[in-house]
Formats: structure tokens, sequence, C-alpha cells
């Protein structure tokens, strides 16, 4: 099967967004991402008719981004039934949304990223034809077999979306009890950062010395930082080698500012700066947590205080002379008491969903390649042309499946940790 035999219904790509009424949500190659559909466009609504514009979109449709980040997809909701999409989205409706579903799937797989890879054009930016996306081969298994992986990959990513909400809430409720405790200012003491931290900025890219005992780390950019929605540097960068002396241990505070704002995270794992960004340390171990929150409320202050271009330079010795009302240590003790179990689930949270990130990549690359091109032939029963559904891989996932689907459903509806299994069971030990 190619994808257009699959969108029986509809198969093209969006308008350009000239002249398009000002309350008219658009559906951009940029919103999506994720699997999902994420536009802020306050006041905008989805009123376009279906019968005077081929781009007007339905609940149901797949929408495929086209250029860039070519093969990028997600399901349009009631949220978004009757915006248009523009000239870098591929619209798929088809009549089956089973089938909808499984094309939003295999566009994940590592089968179909390399057959895009091959099949895009690049004079300007990465960018997939319509014509090419028609011809996209499918491999399509029986109904039940796909109702199985269907559901196995949607509790995946309902447990995936409950562990990012955990990581948010987590995340505010920490920041609401430093609210509450910074408004208490009969016992802070006026001082300067200087007093309470160490900084240092981070520097270009270059070869270790042959003599400094390389080791590997990742180095963190910028937009690293602005791109992390929660506070938190991850092992999401590849290594590469390092001068010892400038890795920074877990725990340290990096700080990237710009116009609009500066943006504090805290390191997972031992990393290296970047150029435009400080590395701030607090003076106490204990005052880790109480530091973050404050530069997190801080975020106009601090993007005061860089210069360079376009304001994306903050010095230490700018930062070190930044006033501040630091408290006593027993607000701090009591402050550190109610953070650190906050932060705690929420790390637990994000290395749920590694492991989960784990699960679903096997499942991904265990769905055989399309057979739609083998001679036609020969016999059902040839190996040749056997069905997806009788791979050893895909038929030991979809079994594995069956045993921890329970599993899964209980802990989408419940926020139970999955790791709560025995260290022998399917998701194997905790992730350290």
């Amino acid at each position: 099967m190619t994808v257009e035999d699959a969108a029986d219904l509809k198969l093209t790509y969006g308008i350009l967004e000239n002249g398009l009424p000002d309350d008219q949500g658009v559906v951009r190659a940029g919103d999506i991402g994720g699997g999902r559909i994420t536009t802020e466009q306050p006041g905008c609504t989805g009123g376009a008719d279906p019968r005077k514009t081929r781009a007007a979109l339905q609940e149901g449709d797949l929408v495929v981004v086209l250029v860039r980040r070519v093969g990028d997809a997600a399901l349009v909701t009631a949220e978004h039934h009757g915006w248009i999409a523009t000239r870098s989205v591929g619209i798929i409706r088809c009549k089956d949304p089973g089938v909808t579903e499984w094309l939003r799937i295999w566009l994940r797989t590592p089968t179909s990223r390399s057959w895009i890879e091959q099949h895009v054009t690049a004079h300007v930016e990465p960018t997939l034809s319509l014509d090419a996306l028609r011809k996209m081969p499918v491999a399509v298994p029986p109904r039940e077999q796909m109702g199985a992986i269907r559901e196995l990959i949607s509790l995946i990513e309902r447990k995936t979306e409950l562990n990012q909400q955990i990581v948010a809430d987590a995340v505010a409720l920490a920041d609401a009890h430093y609210a509450i405790l910074a408004s208490e200012r009969l016992c802070r003491t006026p001082t300067t950062f200087q007093n309470v931290a160490r900084a240092r900025t981070g520097k270009a890219a270059s070869a270790p010395l042959p003599d400094s005992g390389g080791v590997m780390a990742p180095r963190v950019a910028p937009a690293q930082l602005f791109n992390a929605s929660p506070p938190y540097i991850e092992d999401t960068a590849p290594h590469e080698p390092a001068d010892p002396r400038v890795v920074c241990p877990p725990g340290t505070l990096l700080i990237a500012p710009r116009p609009d704002g500066a943006r504090t995270a805290v390191t997972l794992l031992p990393a290296v700066p970047s150029r435009g960004i400080l590395a701030v340390t607090p003076a106490e171990s204990t005052d880790l947590w109480w530091l973050l929150h404050e530069l997190r409320s801080r975020s106009t202050d601090l993007s005061a205080a860089a210069h360079g271009r376009h304001a994306r330079e903050l010095t230490k010795r700018r930062f070190s002379a930044l006033d501040v009302a630091w408290p006593g240590p027993e607000t701090r003790r009591r402050f550190h008491a109610r953070a650190e179990p906050l932060h705690r689930r929420a790390r637990a949270a994000l290395d749920e969903n590694h492991t989960l990130k784990v699960l679903l990549d096997t499942l991904l690359r265990t769905i055989p390649l399309p057979v739609h091109e083998e001679p036609p032939t020969l016999g059902r029963d040839s190996p040749a042309v056997r069905s997806p559904s009788s791979s050893p891989a895909i038929r030991s996932n979809i079994a594995d499946g069956s045993r921890i689907r329970t599993r899964y459903r209980d802990c989408a509806q419940t926020g139970a940790d999955v790791r709560s299994e025995p260290s022998g069971g399917i998701l194997g030990p905790h992730r350290t």
C-alpha cells in the first residue's frame, strides 16, 4: 500500500495564508511537533468553509510537515477543526480513522524516516513534494495486529503526556512555595550574587589540550535552555571531547539571556556551557533550589543586565554585581525541604519517560518493511510476501503488549510509576 492508497478521501497540501481573515486559525509547519498541533493564536477560530478551500482541516485529518522538519505529523482534533493549513503542510484524510492513526505511527518508524530522507529535495531547505508523499510505501498489518500496536503506542503516549504534566505541576508548585517565602521579606539580607554564588561564562567550542586529560561531555547551547520546558538539562546532546576544566558538574545552574527574558535551568549531568551561557553554582549545595527559583523569578532583571548583540551575553562581573535579598538559613532550609521532593518527583517522571521512549523506539523498529513491491505472481504463503504480522519481532512485541497493556492503562489513569514493577519486569530496572 502507498499513502495515496490509504488517503481515500483527500491528499493535498495547504494554501498561502495571505488574505485570510484576521480571526481565521492557521496551522503552519512550525505548529506541528511531538505528534501534536501546538499554536498560540488567541481569538482565532476555525471558520473555514471546506467547500471553498481545499486547505480547510477537519477533525481526524492527518497533517504532515513537508518543509524543513519533513515527516513530522499530527492528528487534527476538534480544537483545530475548520482551521487552514499553509502550503508547507500536507493533509491526509481517510475514511477509516484507524488507517489515519496508523499512517501517523508509520511516519515515525525508522523505515519511513529513511525513505523520506532519500526523497527530499534541498534546493533551499529540505522539502518533500506531494507527489513523493503519494508514492511513499506503507506496511499495513492485519486489522487485529494494527489495533494492538495502535493501542500500545497510544498508552505509551498518554503515560508520557501524564508524566510531562507531573513535571510541569511539580515545578509550578515549587515556584509557588518560593513566591510565598519570598514575600516574607522581614528576614532577608540585602547583598549581591557575588556573595551567595560562583559564576563563570561559557566559551566557544575548542579542542582540549593534549595533556588536559580530555573527557566526553555534552555541550549545552543557549537554544537548548530556551527549548527546555522543565528547568532541567538532560542527556540529549551528543557527547564530544572536552577539557575537564570547562565541564560543569551536575547541579550547575545555566543562564541564557535574550531580550524577552532570561532562561535558567539546572544540569542533571556533567555538561559544557557554550558561549552565551553563564554557569552559576550556589555557595552552599543546599541552596540550589532556592537559587534556581530566585533566578527564574528574576528573568527580566537578568536580561536587562545582559549586553552584546541582541542582549545575549551576561558576564560574570555584571551578574555578580546584581542585588539580591537573601533569606536567612532557616527560610532556605524550609524551602529546600519543600522543593527537593517536588523536583525529585519531576526528575523521576522525566526518567520514566526515557524508559517509555526506549520502549516506543523498539516497537517502531520492529514494524516490518512494506511488502507491496514483491512480485504479485508469488503465492500468499510465499515468504517473500508474507503478512507483516508474521514477523517474529512484531509478534513478540504484540505478545509483550498484551501483557503490559493493562499495566500502562492503569498507570495512565492513576499516574502510577510503571517502574514499581519488580526489577526483572518487562521494563527492566530503574534507569540511573
